[in-house]
């Protein structure tokens, strides 16, 4: 019986302790689960395959439509912005936008998103702050052929400034501010124009510094489930993660891998400048999330500036449910900044440290 008692307390004890509230001098957190790499069970190694090399860009970003794959090309040598390829045979497509200031051309973009009936996908111009939207047509003798009739929405608002990664709800799109934190997203009815600030109680934040520098350290990574009924946010240097309803109802937050946090930057430079300046202790949290029907996969950094293998690059990958279950870790053999999860065929896509697109097969 007294065994019986102590492991009763035992299991009492462990359930308080990963609900237990976090503070540190930024923020304090509330009904949180917590986690570390040894809380997985199951961890898997994955072995990379170059998927194509032969076109000369820096891809960074990627987003999956059918079997058209789509990559960010950050080379500013480099006239093309968005490129496309194929999954099947693996050719390269063209390209879906070119950089420039023509009508049809665009500055910078920070995402490619499917509208929520998969008929077009969006990009986002952060300098222009336009979503410009295509129809997806099908492979026409090997050429990628988009809609000449583009959609365009103008972001720009006086009120709400320096809008980024908008994504596609059923009757309207999420989209945050760089200069906000507080608000962790806001969601825009796109029938009367109306938007919403969705806050989460459970994050108390300590007004340390001004609202650009607490913005850029409580900034998050976002994507949404396919079904549009979740939405998921990632810290990219608080290594939280939240999940949502499409109403903005916070269902679940993890925090881990790491117990606490201390983020550290430079001080006296982004109080001088009025903008976060990143020191060589600055380390990074989440590089990137993506959701599947039934699974969260979040890509996690944990290194600093000083690391030898750069900062912004991960080779960890955390596997979870949609309801916040740790299920396993996947142990990637080369650095990745982003990927998309194929579901149909089983594999990951990914824009890898040697600027090339790599896959693996799961």
């Amino acid at each position: 019986m007294r065994n019986v008692i102590l492991i009763i307390i035992v299991c009492f004890c462990e359930a308080c302790t990963s609900n237990r509230s976090m503070h540190s001098d930024l923020i304090d957190i509330d009904s949180c689960d917590y986690f570390n790499d040894e809380s997985f069970d199951s961890i898997i190694s994955l072995t990379s395959v170059v998927f194509n090399d032969s076109i000369i860009c820096n891809p960074t970003k990627v987003a999956l439509y059918d079997s058209i794959l789509f990559s960010l090309d950050a080379a500013y040598s480099s006239d093309t912005l968005i490129n496309c390829y194929s999954i099947l045979d693996k050719h390269y497509l063209g390209a879906a936008f070119l950089r420039g200031n023509g009508p049809k051309e665009l500055l910078s973009a920070t995402s490619v998103e499917l509208s929520a009936d998969s008929s077009c996908f969006w990009t986002f111009d952060i300098t222009k702050q336009i979503w410009v939207g295509r129809q997806c047509k099908e492979l026409n003798d090997g050429v990628f052929l988009p809609d000449e009739n583009c959609k365009i929405l103008n972001l720009r608002d006086t009120i709400l400034l320096a809008k980024n990664n908008p994504i596609w709800l059923e009757k309207g799109f999420i989209v945050n501010s760089l200069f906000k934190y507080k608000e962790r997203f806001f969601i825009y009815d796109s029938i009367n124009g109306a938007k919403r600030a969705i806050l989460n109680y459970c994050l108390q934040f300590k007004d340390a510094y001004n609202e650009r520098i607490m913005a850029d350290i409580f900034s998050t990574q976002r994507c949404i489930t396919p079904d549009r009924s979740k939405i998921i946010l990632a810290g990219r240097y608080l290594d939280l993660i939240e999940i949502y309803d499409s109403n903005g109802n916070i269902e679940k937050m993890l925090k881990g891998p790491q117990r606490d946090f201390n983020f550290k930057f430079d001080v006296e430079r982004s109080m001088k400048n009025s903008a976060l300046v990143k020191s060589k202790d600055s380390r990074r949290a989440y590089l990137s999330v993506k959701s599947t029907s039934n699974k969260i996969y979040a890509l996690y950094s944990g290194k600093s500036k000083q690391d030898e293998e750069h900062y912004s690059y991960s080779r960890i990958l955390y596997v979870f449910s949609l309801k916040g279950d740790l299920l396993f870790k996947y142990i990637l053999d080369k650095p990745i900044i982003d990927f998309v999860v194929d579901e149909k065929r089983n594999c990951i896509y990914a824009t890898s440290i040697d600027a090339e697109l790599i896959y693996f097969n799961i």
